[in-house]
């Protein structure tokens, strides 16, 4: 038997997926189909050999299937989340590459713009999402991005615990940089600013920050006067 390939584009796919659940389960995932697949009609199958709906313009040996294990084991990301994304974009234009989709006893098709209707094939689909890619070579070919990383997730407790430490230790360098030195406005036109220095954030507490985050404003516009008066 010739050596099959997985499409490009989902090759990308899952690589994508990968990437936004690097620690996800792969029990489930499939290509290639097994004698039951090979028994009938199936974009499991080598496009070439196999029984398959479509017969793509290419002589290279293919599979236009793929499927995902549905346990990402990723925080706050479920499948049901990446296949409603992907669902979007199909549904926006934005995305031609698949035929359809299947996921936990749902059914999604191109041919029937994308809407849902129940799935009552053998294999609920409830372990994993079944991607089938389209056989047009451009779009078979494509390795795009599928733009997962947009997919908006819930901030974790520790997310936030660590976006706040990042947020302040940024806002009291700034504010440091501000607070050591300020502007003797009171300067000639024509004449350079004055930066004399005024200390450090440092002795100042948190709660302060606000308050010279309108300063540093307001110091700001102040610099722009008397620069622009030197012009």
């Amino acid at each position: 038997m010739a050596q099959w390939v997985l499409v490009p584009s989902l090759v990308r796919l899952r690589a994508d997926l990968n990437a936004i659940a690097p620690g996800r389960d792969r029990a489930s995932d499939g290509t290639i189909g097994d004698r039951a697949h090979q028994a009938s009609v199936s974009d499991h199958n080598d496009d070439e050999v196999g029984r398959v709906p479509i017969r793509d313009a290419d002589r290279k040996h293919e599979v236009h299937a793929f499927d995902a294990d549905d346990d990402l084991r990723t925080p706050n990301l479920t499948m049901e989340m990446v296949v409603q994304h992907i669902l979007r974009r199909c549904r926006s234009g934005a995305e031609k590459r698949l035929r359809y989709i299947i996921y936990n006893r749902r059914i999604w098709e191109a041919s029937n713009s994308w809407r849902q209707r129940a799935y009552t094939g053998a294999s609920p689909h409830t372990e994993h999402a079944h991607f089938s890619a389209s056989y047009e070579t451009r779009h078979e070919a494509d390795t795009s991005s599928w733009r997962l990383e947009d997919i908006e997730v819930a901030l974790t407790d520790a997310d936030k615990k660590w976006l706040s430490a990042q947020i302040d230790a940024a806002a009291t360098k700034a504010a440091e940089r501000v607070w050591k030195t300020r502007l003797n406005i009171a300067v000639q036109s024509g004449a350079k600013p004055n930066l004399q220095e005024a200390g450090s954030i440092l002795r100042y507490t948190p709660s302060e920050h606000h308050r010279i985050e309108d300063e540093v404003e307001s110091l700001r516009t102040e610099v722009q006067k008397v620069l622009a008066e030197d012009v």
